[in-house]
C-alpha cells in the first residue's frame, strides 16, 4: 500500500510539472504550422519606419540559439520547416509532425500580439482579426530585431503589421470600412505592400447610404498609400471626402 501511495504521488508530481511546462512559449509553432507570438511596434507612425529595439530568441525546438540568431519558417509541398543559423552552428529542423511548442520570442517595450499559421496553403500573419496572406517565407533576425518576407526579388522587411496597415488607410478617411478581414501581401515593383479591398460609405440626407468599392496598396515599410484602385468618376473628387 504504501509503495502504491509513493508512485501514485510521484506520477501526480511528474503530470502537474509537466503541465506547468506546457504551452509555456511566447512563440508556437504546432504540428499544422499555427504560430503565435508577441511582438512589439515602439512607434505607431504612419509614414515613419518603426524599429524594434529588442528581439531575443529563447527557444527554437531543441536548439537553444543565441541572441544573433536568424530564424526562418518556410514551407515546401507538404513539409513546414524551421532553419536556425547561430553563425558557428546552423541546424534545419523539419517541424511538419512537431508535437509540442516549438519556438519562442521575447521583445520587449509595449507587445503587440501577432499570429502567424497556415492559411490555405499560404502563410498569415493576423491581428486582431484582421488576416495578411502571403506566399513568401519568414524571417526573424533576432541581432537586429526585423520581421521580413524572402520575395523573388530579395528580403523584404515588414515594419508595418496588418492591423496598422489597415488603421492607417481608415485614418486617411480614403474607405470607411475594410471589406473583408483577409488582406493579401505581394510585391509589386520590388515594393512590399499590403492589398486592402474597402469600401467608401457615402450617407445623402441621412436616409440613403451608396457605397463604392476602393482597393488600397499600402507599403509594408512605411504604411504609406502607393496607390489606389476606385471609379474613374471618385479619381477626380475624392479630395473633397479625405
Amino acid at each position: 500500500m504504501k509503495s502504491l501511495t509513493a508512485s501514485f504521488i510521484i506520477g501526480l508530481f511528474i503530470l502537474l510539472l509537466s503541465s506547468s511546462n506546457a504551452n509555456a512559449s511566447l512563440l508556437v509553432v504546432k504540428k499544422d504550422g499555427e504560430v503565435t507570438w508577441n511582438v512589439l511596434s515602439e512607434e505607431d507612425t504612419a509614414l515613419g519606419i518603426p524599429t524594434h529595439s529588442y528581439l531575443e530568441v529563447k527557444k527554437a525546438g531543441e536548439v537553444t540559439p543565441s541572441s544573433t540568431s536568424v530564424i526562418t519558417l518556410s514551407k515546401k509541398n507538404d513539409k513546414i520547416s524551421l532553419f536556425v543559423d547561430s553563425g558557428n552552428e546552423k541546424r534545419e529542423l523539419d517541424v511538419t509532425n512537431w508535437q509540442e511548442d516549438l519556438l519562442e520570442i521575447e521583445e520587449r517595450a509595449e507587445v503587440q500580439k501577432l499570429k502567424i499559421n497556415l492559411n490555405e496553403g499560404k502563410f498569415s500573419l493576423e491581428q486582431k482579426g484582421i488576416i495578411a496572406v502571403t506566399d513568401y517565407p519568414l524571417t526573424i533576425d533576432s541581432k537586429s530585431a526585423e520581421l521580413s518576407l524572402v520575395t523573388p526579388s530579395g528580403e523584404r522587411f515588414v515594419s508595418i503589421f496588418p492591423l496598422e496597415a489597415v488603421e492607417a488607410v481608415l485614418r486617411t478617411k480614403l474607405i470607411t470600412k475594410a471589406v473583408n478581414p483577409k488582406i493579401e501581401i505581394v510585391e509589386k515593383e520590388r515594393e512590399l505592400q499590403y492589398i486592402i479591398s474597402g469600401e467608401k460609405v457615402f450617407n445623402i440626407l441621412g436616409i440613403y447610404e451608396y457605397s463604392i468599392p476602393i482597393t488600397s496598396y499600402i507599403s509594408a515599410s512605411t504604411g504609406e498609400i502607393l496607390s489606389v484602385d476606385s471609379p474613374t468618376w471618385f479619381k477626380y473628387v475624392k479630395f473633397l471626402f479625405v
